[in-house]
C-alpha cells in the first residue's frame, strides 16, 4: 500500500462508517447519496482487504480489523484537522516554550537582560538558548531551525530573511573617568594621538568605518589592541589610558567608570533589528516575541 495514492478522504468515510455502522446515515453524515456511500465502502473493502461491515440481524457490525482502524482513524483526523485550523494565539503565562536567539555580545548587553526580566514576570515556562552570532551561517541556522530570531545591526541582515528596525545606536568615544589626557573636549588631535581599541566584530564594518572616516580627513589612529568583541572594552578602558568607540546603549551602562564624547569626526550610527525566517513569519510564539523586543527596544535606556 502506497500512502501516495490513497484519497484522504477515504478515512473520513472510514471514520463515519465505523461510527454509524448504517451505510445511510453515515451518508447523511457525509452529505452524499447513499449509493455514493456504499461506493466508498466498497473502496475501502479493496484497500484494507477486509469487509469490514457486516450485514446481520441487528445492522452491520464491525469485524475484528475495523475495530483495530476505529482509534488510529479517528486520532489521524484530529491530527489533519489540527494541522489545518488557524493556530491559537500564544498564551505566554501559561507556555512552555524554548525560543532560540543569534546575537552580538553587545545586543545581548542592550537587550536579553531585559527580556529575561519581562519572561519572568509574563512568562514564566518559557526559557531562552542564546547563541553567539555567526553572521555567516545565521541564515542557514534560521532556515534549519536552530535560530530562531536573530538581533543585531541591519546593515548586517541576509538577503531573502525579514527584518524589522527595533531602535537606532550612536556611535560614542570613551575613555576612562580621569584620564589624564583628556579634558572637557575630545579634540581630533588627541583621538588620534591616543592608544586605541579597536572592536572588529566580523561582518560588522564598526572599525572600518572609523577608519575610513579618518582617512578621509588624511588621518589614522594608533591601534594598541584589536578585539572581537564589545564587552572586553570596558573594562580595559576602565584600568588604561586607552580610548575607543562604542555603541552608546554599552557605553552608558558604564557611565561610573568611564567619561563619554561625542566623536570628532562624523559617523554613523546604525540600527539594531530583528531578523527571521519565512518559517518563523506566521508562528504565533515568534509573533509574540518580536513583539515583546520591539516593546522593550522602546523603552528608553537606563
Amino acid at each position: 500500500m502506497d500512502i501516495r495514492n490513497i484519497d484522504l478522504n477515504l478515512l473520513v468515510a472510514l471514520d463515519a462508517l465505523l461510527a454509524e455502522r448504517n451505510v445511510s446515515r453515515a451518508a447523511v453524515r457525509l452529505h452524499l447519496s447513499q449509493p455514493a456511500a456504499s461506493a466508498l465502502l466498497a473502496r475501502l473493502r479493496e484497500l484494507f482487504g477486509d469487509p469490514l461491515l457486516l450485514r446481520s440481524a441487528r445492522g452491520m457490525l464491525p469485524t475484528p480489523r475495523a475495530l483495530e482502524l476505529l482509534g488510529p482513524v479517528r486520532r489521524v483526523l484530529d491530527e489533519i484537522d489540527a494541522i489545518v485550523q488557524p493556530r491559537a494565539a500564544f498564551d505566554a503565562a501559561s507556555a512552555e516554550h524554548t525560543f532560540r536567539l543569534s546575537s552580538s555580545d553587545y545586543v545581548e548587553y542592550a537587550l536579553v537582560p531585559k527580556l529575561v526580566d519581562y519572561l519572568e514576570r509574563k512568562a514564566p515556562g518559557v526559557r531562552l538558548e542564546v547563541s553567539a552570532l555567526d553572521l555567516p551561517l545565521v541564515a542557514k541556522q534560521m532556515e534549519s531551525g536552530d535560530v530562531d530570531l536573530c538581533i543585531t545591526g541591519l546593515q548586517n541582515a541576509p538577503a531573502g530573511l525579514h527584518v524589522r528596525p527595533l531602535y537606532m545606536e550612536r556611535i560614542v568615544s570613551v575613555v576612562r573617568r580621569d584620564h589624564p589626557g583628556v579634558g572637557a573636549h575630545l579634540t581630533l588631535d588627541t583621538f588620534c594621538s591616543l592608544e586605541h581599541i579597536r572592536v572588529s566584530v566580523p561582518g560588522s564594518g564598526f572599525s572600518t568605518q572609523i577608519d575610513g572616516a579618518l582617512a578621509a580627513l588624511g588621518r589614522k589612529r594608533r591601534v594598541r589592541l584589536s578585539v572581537p568583541h564589545f564587552l572586553l572594552v570596558p573594562e580595559i578602558l576602565a584600568r588604561s589610558d586607552m580610548i575607543s568607540a562604542l555603541p552608546e546603549r554599552l557605553a552608558r551602562g558604564y557611565a561610573k567608570k568611564l567619561r563619554i564624547f561625542e566623536p570628532p569626526l562624523d559617523l554613523e550610527g546604525f540600527t539594531v533589528g530583528e531578523i527571521w525566517h519565512e518559517r518563523n513569519e506566521r508562528d504565533p510564539a515568534q509573533q509574540w516575541l518580536r513583539d515583546a523586543l520591539l516593546e522593550l527596544a522602546s523603552r528608553p535606556p537606563k
